[in-house]
This record gives C-alpha cells, structure tokens and sequence, in this order.
C-alpha cells in the first residue's frame, strides 16, 4: 500500500525526500486556490512551496551519490537555482500585488494586462533559465564519470524538453504576477507534464493525485480570472 501511495522508497533519505515533495505540492494547490480569488496569501504559499521542492530535489540528487567535489557542486547549484528563484518569484509576486488597492482583507482589486507578445518574454526567460538549472544535474554525471558517462543527443533533448515543460509553473507563476490570465495554462501543461513523469518514475497515487489538482486548480483560476476587468489602455 505504502509503494503505491509513495513510489518505491530506497534508502533512508528516501522517506525525507517523498514526504518533502507532498508538501511543497500541496503548498502549490494551496496557493493557486488564493491567486485564483486575488489574495497575497497565494503569494506567500508560492515562496514557502519552493522550499520544501527545493530540498527535497537537492536531498534526493545527493543521496544518489556524487562521487565527486565538482559533480557534487553542480548537483547543489542545480537544485538551488530553482528553489531560490522560486522563493523570489513569490516575493515578487507579492509585492506587484500590493500596488492595488484592497476589496477585501488581504485581496487586491488587480486588473487583467492586455495580452501582446511582449507579456511573453518573461515568462518564456522563467521557463529557460529553469530549463538550463535541470541541464545542470546531467553535466554534472559527466563531470562525476568523465569519458565514461557519454551525453547522448537523445538524453539531452529528453532533459531539455522534461525540464522546459516543468519550468512552465514558475513561467506561469510570473505571469500571473503580471496579472496575465493566459499564464493558468502553463501552469496546467506544467501539471500534466508532472503526471507524466511522476507515472514514468512510478512516483506514487498521491503524487499524481496532486499535480492533477493543480492542473484542475489552473483552470479553476483561470475561469476565476474571467471576471476580472483588463487595464485601460493609456492615454496618448
């Protein structure tokens, strides 16, 4: 029963690492249930699921073994690279938040941005740069095994494409701090691209259960998003 709720744990840090990504998950699905109704709290979730994520994935890179200092690095950059960009995309999305007024108690009377290709860039650039930070782990076997770990083109584009859908939530995420209702449909692809993996890596029910809650809570948001007003465009 345990394996099936969890996947398949091995090790002691196992446990750690399993338990870790359930809650930054959860702090997720908590989070988009208070953006999609306009509250800051949302905001702080957002920072706080990071963290958990964060460790867990350091936790769990580490306990595979890096058989060297260098390989040992990477493996730590490429796992903090995420999380610390994550803790500050919660920030940020507080505080551009904040320059709205409040309707309710801790929920700001925002107005949608009109969408044009340049609302696109800066998620896009999230969703690289979290791209290029899960590049780092797989550099990081070639440094640990040297000419015989061999990058075949196959697992880099494999790498590329798992880890550009995943950096989809923080591309998302940024979005939505720019008040852009579109951006709840990266972070749905980001969720089912999680389902994906989760089933392939045999993560465990609960898991798969979550990232299809957060797929649902996106279009959740983005139906809640619906009846916000767009900005007026400025006067020349």
């Amino acid at each position: 029963m345990s394996e099936l709720l969890f996947g398949r744990m091995v090790g002691p840090f196992e446990p750690v690492v399993v338990a870790m990504s359930v809650v930054g998950t959860l702090a997720m699905c908590g989070a988009l249930v208070f953006l999609a109704r306009r509250r800051e709290l949302g905001w702080w979730l957002v920072a706080g699921s990071f963290l958990p994520s964060g460790l867990s994935r350091l936790l769990n890179q580490l306990a595979t073994g890096a058989p060297t200092p260098q390989s040992l690095i990477l493996f730590a950059v490429g796992a903090v690279i995420p999380m610390v960009l994550g803790i500050g995309l919660g920030i940020y999305g507080l505080l551009s938040f904040q320059k709205f007024p409040l309707t309710a108690p801790s929920t700001r009377g925002i107005t949608l941005r009109r969408f044009s290709a340049s609302t696109v860039l800066a998620p896009l650039a999230m969703a690289v740069v979290f791209t290029l930070a899960s590049l780092i782990p797989v550099v990081s076997l070639r440094a640990a095994y040297g000419e015989g770990m061999q990058l075949s083109l196959g697992l880099l584009l494999v790498s590329l494409i798992s880890g550009f859908l995943l950096g989809l939530l923080p591309a998302g995420l940024l979005g939505l701090a720019h008040r852009s209702r579109w951006a709840w449909f990266l972070i749905a692809v980001s969720a089912l691209a999680s389902i994906g993996a989760t089933v392939l890596t045999a993560g465990g029910s609960v898991l798969i259960f979550l990232f299809f809650a957060t797929a649902v809570l996106a279009f959740f948001g983005w139906g809640r998003w619906g009846s916000i007003p767009e900005q007026k465009p400025a006067r020349s």
